[in-house]
Parts: C-alpha cells; sequence; structure tokens
C-alpha cells in the first residue's frame, strides 16, 4: 500500500535517519536529503542513546559508541566523578549514520536544501541544489529534521538566550579519554579529551557576551575570568576556526500538519545541560512514522488523533527536559548574573494535574501500526497513559479495580493473572505495578 508513496526527510542526523527508517520498514519509498556538518563537534551521549541506536536499526552508529569515558562534575561548589558517556565526533556519527540508512536501501541525495517547504499545493515540494542546479520535488509527505538550521516562517517559544561556543583542541597525549563540565560565573564548561592528542572545549553562555567572542583568542580572554581548571587549553592549540550556535531551548507553534512535521531539534530544542538531546530526537521519531502513516492513509478524524498526539508528545517531553535543565541551573548558588538568574526561574512552574488519579481517559495510542484513539490508564508516573504493561493489555483490569473495593479487585486480578497465563514472574511484577500506581488499593 505504502510502496508507491514517496516520503521525503531533509537531514541524516539521528532524529531524520531513525524516522526515514522507520517509514522504511512502514514501506514508504523514502528519499533523505542532506549536506554533511559544516563543522566540527564532539557530543556526549548515555547508554540509553546507544540502546536507541540498536533498536533503531542504527547498527553502524551504535558501533562508535565504544569506550565510555569518566565525566566529572564540578557544579555548585561540588565536585565529583558522576557517570560515564560516549564521546563521539558528529561528522563520523553522521557518516555511520548515512551508512544505516544505506544499509536499510534509502535512497541518498547529497543537496542543499533551500528554504523552507513549500506547502500551498497539493503536495508539498521542496527546491534543492546540487552544484549551481536548482531542483524542484514533490512528494507524499516532507520530514524536516534539519535540526537548528531549519529556516522557519512560524514563531517559537523559548527559553533564555543561550549560545554555545565550540573549539576543537590539538592536546598532549593523555593517558585516557575524560571530559568534565564546570559551571562558571557567567556560563557552563565542558572539555573533553577523545584520544589521538584530539580535545574540545565548549563554553555556553548568554547572547550578549557570546556575540563578543569571535576568536581562540578572544575565547580565552573571556575565560581567564571564569573560575575553572580548564585542564583541556593546557599546552593546547586551536584547531580550525572557533564554532558559534545557538544552544537554548525552544519550541516551534506548528511543527505538524497534514503534509509535513517537524522531527528533533527542527521541532524542539533543550538546552545541552539537560544531556537529552539524542533522546529526545528518538522519542520523536519512534513515534513520527506511525504518525504519518496514519496522516497518509487514514480519516480524516483519525489524521487530527495523530497530529494532535504528536503535538502533546513533543510538548511533554520539551516541558520535562526543560525542567530538568532549571533543577540543574537551581543548584548553583555562589552566582548572582543574569545568566543564573535567568535560567534559575525558567520554565515557570505548570499548573499541576487537579484531576483524580488514577484515571481512564481516552488517548491516542500507536497499534498496528497506526494512531488510534482509545481508553487508557492516566497514573502519577504515565502523565501521557498506558494501555499495556508489556504486551498485556490492563485498560480493563484498571477499570475494574478502580470502580470495586480491595478484596474483590484482588480476586479479579487473580483471574486477570490466570486467563492470560502470566507466569508468576510476571504476575508478581504486574501486581507490583497495579499497587505503585494506586490501582490496586
Amino acid at each position: 500500500m505504502n510502496q508507491n508513496k514517496t516520503i521525503l526527510v531533509l537531514g541524516a542526523g539521528i532524529a531524520g535517519v531513525t524516522t526515514a527508517i522507520g517509514l522504511k520498514k512502514l514501506g514508504f519509498n523514502v528519499k533523505i536529503f542532506y549536506k554533511p556538518r559544516p563543522f566540527i563537534a564532539y557530543e556526549g551521549f548515555s547508554e540509553k542513546t546507544k540502546d536507541g541506536l540498536i533498536s533503531s536499526s542504527c547498527l553502524k552508529a551504535s558501533l562508535l559508541l565504544k569506550e565510555q569515558s569518566m565525566r566529572n562534575s564540578n557544579w555548585a561548589s561540588n565536585s565529583k566523578n558522576v557517570n560515564y558517556e560516549y564521546v563521539v565526533c558528529r561528522a563520523n556519527l553522521d557518516e555511520a549514520l548515512l551508512k544505516d540508512a544505506k544499509d536499510n536501501s534509502i535512497e541518498l541525495i547529497e543537496s542543499r536544501v533551500i528554504g523552507a517547504v513549500d506547502c500551498s499545493e497539493e503536495k508539498p515540494k521542496i527546491t534543492y541544489k546540487i552544484d549551481e542546479k536548482k531542483i524542484e520535488i514533490s512528494a507524499d509527505f516532507v520530514v524536516d529534521a534539519r535540526g537548528r538550521f531549519t529556516p522557519f516562517k512560524d514563531e517559537y517559544l523559548s527559553g533564555p538566550k543561550s549560545f554555545s561556543l565550540l573549539q576543537e583542541l590539538e592536546m598532549d597525549n593523555l593517558s585516557q579519554n575524560r571530559t568534565s563540565i564546570d559551571s562558571t560565573k557567567d556560563g557552563w564548561i565542558w572539555q573533553a579529551y577523545v584520544g589521538n592528542k584530539k580535545g574540545y572545549i565548549q563554553f555556553t553562555c548568554d547572547e550578549e557576551l557570546a556575540v563578543k567572542i569571535n576568536d581562540f583568542d578572544e575565547l580565552l580572554k573571556i575565560l581567564k575570568e571564569q573560575k575553572a581548571e580548564f585542564w583541556s587549553l593546557q599546552n593546547a592549540k586551536p584547531v580550525d576556526k572557533i564554532v558559534k550556535r545557538d544552544s537554548f531551548s525552544k519550541i516551534h507553534k506548528e511543527i505538524i500538519n497534514t503534509k509535513m512535521i517537524l522531527i528533533g531539534d527542527s521541532a524542539s530544542s533543550i538546552d545541552p545541560l539537560s544531556g537529552n538531546g539524542a533522546f529526545q530526537a528518538m522519542s520523536m521519531s519512534s513515534i513520527a512514522p506511525y504518525v504519518i502513516n496514519t496522516i497518509i492513509n487514514k480519516s480524516e478524524i483519525e489524521q487530527k488523533v495523530a497530529i494532535d498526539f504528536y503535538k502533546s508528545r513533543v510538548q511533554f517531553i520539551f516541558d520535562k527536559f526543560s525542567k530538568v535543565g532549571k533543577e540543574f541551573y537551581s543548584l548553583e548558588k555562589r552566582y548572582t548574573s543574569d545568566f543564573w538568574q535567568k535560567r534559575q526561574n525558567w520554565p515557570n512552574e505548570k499548573t499541576s494535574d487537579s484531576k483524580k488519579l488514577p484515571r481512564i481517559e481516552e488517548k491516542a495510542v500507536v497499534t498496528e501500526s497506526y494512531i488510534f484513539a482509545q481508553d487508557v490508564i492516566i497514573t502519577k508516573d504515565n502523565p501521557m497513559g498506558v494501555w499495556c504493561y508489556g504486551k498485556i493489555e490492563v485498560v480493563d483490569l484498571a477499570k475494574y479495580c478502580l470502580g470495586n473495593k480491595l478484596e474483590k479487585s484482588l480476586e479479579y486480578f487473580d483471574e486477570f493473572c490466570k486467563k492470560n497465563s502470566l507466569s508468576m514472574g510476571l504476575y508478581n511484577s504486574l501486581k507490583r505495578w497495579c499497587i505503585e500506581q494506586e490501582i490496586l488499593v
């Protein structure tokens, strides 16, 4: 059914490639338009990012996440080794992602996409450029995953304007790879040594300070005013020019319609301090193929369910990680500069859910490759709703338990588990979950 339908994916980062592979698995004809990253950047990734790449069939990309670096945190007067992270050159990761896309029979077109997606006609259209030749192409749907480089016509909501200054370094050889993060007077600093005399430093600060820094010497001048151990700068030399890019949290007001969808940083981006950018991207790309499949193949009513579902998920993820960032910033009590004051007071606290928990509500869910509306259980730990525990549908179980006293609920629970032939281990696990979520009370 989908093999005659073409979807264009703009961008070949984590969000773009994982979405493209998901669409290919649903039978769509998928083309990725990409342009190599214009600067060198390193990024730290968690174990859950590696797991996400594997589950998304990005096996070559996952293999780059092989050697973890100890991460030292010097934050709010506390210095400690907090965790490990995989530090990867994004150019190498991009190359591996392209190979993964090719392994999944996705057509790759190296080009520069010009401007925003044109949704004014029946089918969405893009204009791209190869050498000096401009080419227009229409498709059944467009996925825009160009990240922070995506040109937007709509408005967005954002947090305080942060910019990150990125500098690749040539360093002395160190005995092992390492990273560190430091809170300082005017921002925060991430340093990394990735082996083979290669290092990296990133200074994140207010926009007003960032505009004053245009080269390595100007960066050094500002860093001298910050109190931190700049171990990455000892006998270091800059490699290429300093890179300046925005790194503040923002979410766009129009992230999806019946012709196109924004994915990853194109839809919403979070402060890198939260350390969840890749996870956020894959949270979107894991559901986007089913949203698109519903938009292309189902009725207007079902399309609206899918669109609202995607909007609410992106907003939920954005709110969650914006709050995580605020919590990190709020730990720092030594500094009272505008940089810290702004971020310790954003975002504003949202009104908590005043409805009774747990409860049953109709919400959108992913099932059989589409998005459908059905009853789910809203709990304190599942504000977006849950309808399965593992592979077991539990809504009817919850409905009964929430409508009856504990004694009857326990009897029904035993009957439910017996009917579904649950093992003793799964029986105990489900029972514990029902108690924790206050379904069995």
